[in-house]
């Protein structure tokens, strides 16, 4: 009776979960990058995505970083609340400072753009560390609430937009909205806020480890549309975006799976090579049917959201969402092998892989577009899926623990 228990339990989380990224998403694809294209205009809307794409890096690399080091301390030791926050805060510092930087690099779309982009950065930050405290309570219930609140925010940004003009004004409301239901609904954002344990160190080191490896991952998940708008033009990376949209967004379902996967394993008490074989199988299937569901959805869908983009960005379909598809798979299992591998083994895999990237697609891209740089991406997301099922089949192991 136990096992069937904990078995529903694992599917409510993940259906949970599943649904309220699906939400979330659904929001942003359907509702919210569609009406700033339109408004925007293809040139400008690129511009926004570029701009977007560099801040999501840090932001995602601290917040996430954090969240990350936290689940996977839980089996290890008790630690405060204040030993995470005190890593969160450099980062929220250095965040809002990039984006400081990113403006004066890149431009400012408008003069608010110098407040309300570091604000979206810090907010965004926030979030993605944030939803820790669902994971650690096991509660995806409140994950659900935590993912309809940004998708509610977004669509309710809409209609300040139009008097604002920004483009990050409806980013900000979906943020904001989702940071205030953690602050109400948990205790990781309460007093004491600093206060250290005797772990202090531990879980600085951990930080130190996981922040970079997700700066490494998040810049080479992001860096498709810096390259491309960089070497090639606005209009190109808004149609890289809507060629590999579907794939995204799909594959993107496999984050809550990842959430739901590190929170159960951080209590598992035995968790070994032939679990890990079984997820590794599984997420495999369901990459493979993903691929295949949209194929035939790919031109209906990207022709009713973008039909400006939909004849350009045709002939990318399959190469550029097939790369997205198994980047994802490939980061759902790194973050099972947290379970029982050292942080400092994502870490490589992420700078190897990070490397590798600029290396291989700067020059493919100057010299075979984005055929050639859709072709690369995909080859580089299968070696990395490859060494991630390396580090977990010789990392695991059935004995006892």
């Amino acid at each position: 009776m136990r096992s069937r228990s904990q078995r529903a339990a694992v599917l409510e989380s993940i259906v949970l979960s599943v649904a309220g990224i699906g939400v979330y998403n659904a929001v942003i694809q359907l509702l919210l990058y569609p009406f700033l294209s339109r408004r925007l205009g293809v040139e400008a809307f690129g511009q926004a995505l570029t701009l977007l794409s560099v801040q999501t890096v840090p932001a995602i690399a601290v917040g996430a970083g954090i969240n990350y080091a936290r689940m996977a301390n839980v089996p290890r030791f008790a630690a405060a609340n204040g030993d995470y926050n005190r890593c969160l805060l450099l980062g929220l510092g250095a965040v809002a400072g990039a984006s400081v930087m990113t403006l004066c690099v890149l431009g400012a779309p408008h003069p608010a753009s110098f407040a309300a982009y570091p604000l979206l950065g810090v907010l965004m930050t926030l979030r993605y560390y944030g939803n820790v405290a669902f994971r650690l309570e096991v509660n995806y219930r409140k994950n659900f609430v935590f993912y309809l609140l940004i998708a509610a925010g977004y669509a309710l940004g809409l209609l300040l937009f139009r008097a604002t003009g920004l483009w990050e004004t409806p980013l900000l409301c979906g943020e904001a909205a989702s940071i205030a239901y953690v602050a109400l609904a948990s205790s990781v954002l309460r007093r004491p806020f600093l206060a250290p344990s005797p772990h202090v160190r531990q879980v600085r080191r951990s930080c130190i480890a996981l922040v970079p490896s997700q700066l490494f991952a998040n810049l080479t998940l992001h860096a498709d549309r810096l390259l491309i708008g960089a070497l090639q033009s606005g209009t190109q990376v808004t149609v890289f975006y809507t060629a590999s949209l579907l794939g995204k967004a799909m594959a993107m379902l496999t984050e809550p799976i990842a959430g739901v996967a590190i929170g159960f394993l951080a209590r598992a008490k035995t968790f070994g090579r032939r679990g890990f074989l079984l997820c590794a199988a599984a997420s495999l299937a369901l990459g493979l049917l993903v691929f295949l569901a949209f194929i035939p959805l790919s031109p209906i869908l990207i022709g009713l959201l973008y039909p400006d983009a939909v004849a350009d960005a045709k002939p990318y379909f399959l190469a550029a969402n097939g790369g997205q598809i198994v980047y994802f798979i490939a980061n759902l299992l790194l973050v099972i092998v947290l379970r029982f591998a050292q942080e400092k083994y994502q870490l490589y895999i992420n700078i190897a892989y990070c490397g590798a990237f600029f290396a291989v697609c700067i020059p493919v891209l100057l010299r075979g577009g984005l055929d050639g740089f859709c072709t690369a991406v995909l080859v580089l997301n299968v070696l990395r899926l490859a060494a991630v099922l390396t580090v977990g089949f010789c990392k695991s192991t059935d004995k006892p623990e």
